[in-house]
């Protein structure tokens, strides 16, 4: 059974689409947050060893201030 959920072309989107939402996570977190730095964490992003960095980055930056 589990050679015909790897031969599905439904998986393997499904596990693209995730796996593409998980690398661009930092970015969406720093965008919800509206964190100062996000080009920071935007270029941190485009290095995949420096993923967990931007992951990090994105969490404990602080917030722009509204004025």
């Amino acid at each position: 059974m589990s050679a015909a959920v790897a031969n599905s072309p439904v998986f393997w989107a499904a596990l693209i689409a995730g796996l593409a939402f998980l690398y661009v996570l930092p970015i969406v977190i720093g965008l919800i947050r509206h964190i100062d730095g996000i080009a920071f964490v935007v270029i941190l992003d485009c290095f995949p060893i420096a993923w967990p960095a931007a992951l990090v980055a994105a969490c404990v930056m602080p917030r722009k201030e509204d004025h």
